[in-house]
């Protein structure tokens, strides 16, 4: 039984420990993208009277939203919104690419998010790997400002990352966008992961070579073989039938994730109004939406209590207009985001479920035809 640790723990490192590694990585770095997202919506956005450009130094923190004008010396870009132009140095910054959606436009007063936002996440590049953009290039910035010669200087520092993201279409979609779509779509399957199964398969073959050269070392040898193939056996019948229940159920999870981070974004403005109704509530303020979420069937969705969330100068003062929304929630948004949390741990629970089953299953199979080709 000694003889099985090697290959067990070869298996253990790299097919669990760093894609799992990996996995929390992406996944707090992917919050802390929609963290950053949230507070450029609370950031003051920058006018031509606000930050004060007669001293010089820290301004404070922004946001901005603008188009490109020009790159300066591979290291800053110049933004223009029509009424201010700033200056953000970009070495060392991550890029954030929005998915691109059409459908948005067309959206009726009832958000579907699954349908139309991009279920795809944000491409992230190094402003270093950047070799040409667009003039007219839509761009959100948010983070630390600092006023040189009279000029608003986006700068990232420690302590208040700067925040940029690259954006298409309306502008008023680009903090939904952003919510929605910032998440990893299989934590599991990161940068890391590729180069862990690979580096644990090759291992365990080399030592499976090792062990057949060796007297009585069949069924160890056996045993090691089985483990390199650890990475393929969910991904052939029948157990692949269970991977596509997989994935169902890990989207499904997803999906329940994305509406309980919206449903939030209300929460950020205390004061609302209730009704008896989101149809009285739609009546009274027609250019408010309904964000709704997949718990609740939509022939149910007119007749409930809701909360209605308008942005007025009163609670949003100074913010940047198209981050505040008018929005129709069936309900009280903070028990609605967590009965989402409670079904999309139950999907990832079923998910976990579908997966291990497949992959037993086709585990004992596989070992059965080992056993007999042998």
């Amino acid at each position: 039984m000694l003889e099985l640790i090697p290959p067990l723990f070869v298996a253990v490192i790299f097919y669990a420990v760093l894609p799992l590694s990996g996995a929390f990585m992406v996944r707090r770095r992917w919050r802390m993208f929609r963290k950053q997202a949230v507070e450029a919506s609370l950031c003051r956005e920058i006018t031509y009277s606000d930050p004060v450009r007669v001293t010089s130094g820290d301004a404070g923190s922004y946001s901005f939203t603008g188009e490109l004008q020009a790159i300066q010396d591979d290291s800053s870009i110049w933004l223009n919104n029509g009424k201010v132009t700033v200056r953000a140095e970009m070495k060392g910054i991550k890029l954030y690419l929005l998915p691109t959606t059409q459908s948005i436009e067309n959206e009726g007063r009832i958000e579907e998010n699954k349908l139309v936002l991009p279920q795809e996440m944000p491409k992230k590049i190094k402003w270093e790997s950047v070799y040409s953009l667009a003039q007219g290039t839509g761009f959100l910035l948010s983070g630390k400002v600092f006023i040189e010669n009279g000029t608003p200087v986006f700068r990232n520092t420690e302590d208040f990352p700067l925040l940029a993201v690259i954006y298409d279409g309306r502008k008023e979609t680009i903090l939904r966008r952003s919510i929605w779509s910032g998440r990893q779509l299989n934590e599991y399957w990161n940068s890391i992961t590729p180069f862990s199964l690979m580096a644990g398969s090759f291992s365990l073959f080399v030592l499976t070579f090792i062990y057949y050269r060796q007297q009585n070392a069949d069924f160890l040898a056996l045993e090691t073989l089985i483990l390199s193939f650890f990475p393929l056996i969910p991904f052939v019948p029948p157990g692949l039938l269970m991977y596509m229940f997989f994935r169902r159920f890990w989207r499904s999870g997803r999906y329940l994730r994305g509406e309980r981070d919206l449903l939030r974004l209300p929460l950020r403005f205390p004061r609302f109004s209730e009704y008896s109704s989101c149809r009285e509530a739609m009546e009274e303020h027609p250019d408010a939406r309904i964000r709704s979420c997949g718990i609740i069937q939509e022939e149910d969705l007119f007749e409930l209590e809701c909360r209605v969330y308008i942005a007025s100068e009163e609670n949003a003062a100074g913010l940047p207009k198209h981050f505040l929304e008018n929005l129709i929630i069936p309900g009280d948004p903070e028990i609605l985001a967590g009965k989402c949390r409670s079904r999309a741990r139950w999907m990832e629970i079923l998910a976990a479920a579908s997966i291990s089953f497949g992959f037993v299953l086709n585990l004992i199979l596989f070992y059965l035809f080992l056993m007999w080709f042998l």
